[in-house]
Parts: structure tokens; sequence; C-alpha cells
């Protein structure tokens, strides 16, 4: 169901401003969609289904392709997960605070550099899978980070869940 259709779902003659929200959730990666490969060399292999690091002859560990192959994407993750929760049961309001709020945390416990990018990508810029005109799920954006978390093991990725909601009154 796309935002439109869910917002249409919602009562008229409830009251109460409506909320983009975002609820971020840890999804198993074999449920997750292939990448589309494009230009990057790190991504050629993903229309082929390679998609272990012991699959494919370039990778190894972690390596330095590009920005998205250079960094501890399982961190990064399990910090996501903590903060998010940490931020969400101070009974945050607005997708924008929680995003801020988990960034302003991850500063204060000393995250700079690569791995607070990353955290800001999955929280500000969430990987989104969504259905098709054929109902097939598809990556809407973060194609190259689920395939940088693939080549790096990971067993399950952060995928945001947009949603509408009222505000209580």
């Amino acid at each position: 169901m796309d935002e439109e259709q869910q917002r249409d779902q919602l009562e008229p003659e409830q009251t109460g401003r409506l909320i983009y929200w975002v609820q971020y959730v840890l999804v198993p990666m074999g449920q997750v969609p292939r990448e589309v490969p494009w230009h990057e060399d790190c991504m050629r292999d993903a229309a082929v289904g390679v998609t272990s690091p012991g699959e494919r002859s370039d990778v190894a560990g972690v390596r330095r392709c590009c920005w998205y192959h250079s960094g501890d994407w399982d961190a990064v993750t399990r910090t996501a997960v903590r903060l998010i929760a940490q931020v969400e049961a101070t009974g945050v309001e607005e997708n924008y605070q929680l995003c801020q709020q988990v960034l302003d945390a991850a500063r204060a416990d000393g995250m700079s550099g690569w791995p607070l990018q990353a955290l800001r990508s999955l929280v500000k810029d969430p990987i989104l899978i969504r259905k098709d005109a054929k109902l097939r799920s598809v990556i809407d954006g973060g194609q190259h980070r689920i395939r940088a978390m693939r080549d790096a093991g990971l067993t399950e990725v952060l995928v945001g869940n947009p949603r509408w909601r009222r505000e209580d009154l």
C-alpha cells in the first residue's frame, strides 16, 4: 500500500494532525530483494545472484572500493537498533526528532567519521522496500548499502517502514 492509499484509509472524522512516521525494522537478509547492478564495479555481480563474499572473487573482508564498502555495517546497524529503541522509549513525537536524537546520542557515545555518516544514512535516508506494480518486493533506496551489507555477511538489514499516523490530542 502506498502512502496516499494509507493516508486515505485513515478515517476522515478522526481528529489530530497526520504525522509521517518511519518505523525501523530488522529484515532477514534472505527476505531482502536483490540489488540491481549499476556502474560501480562492486555492484556488478548483483544481477547474477552472487551474494556472499565467498562467492565473489573481489571481496576480502572490509573493502575500500567505495564509501559503502569501507566500514562496519554490522556495528552501525547494532548501534542504530539500540539508539532507535532508546529514543522511541522517550515518547518522541516526530520522525525528524527521532533522527536527530539518535544522531546526538551517537555523538555523545563518541561516534564520528564513517560510522556516524553510515548511521545518519540509515535513519535519515532509510532503506525502503516496497511492492512494485506486479506486487514484487523491490528496493526503493539503499541498493549500494544493501550490497555492502551482503558482502560483509550481515544476516539482517535495518529497513524503514513509512506510515501515516494521527497525532493524539
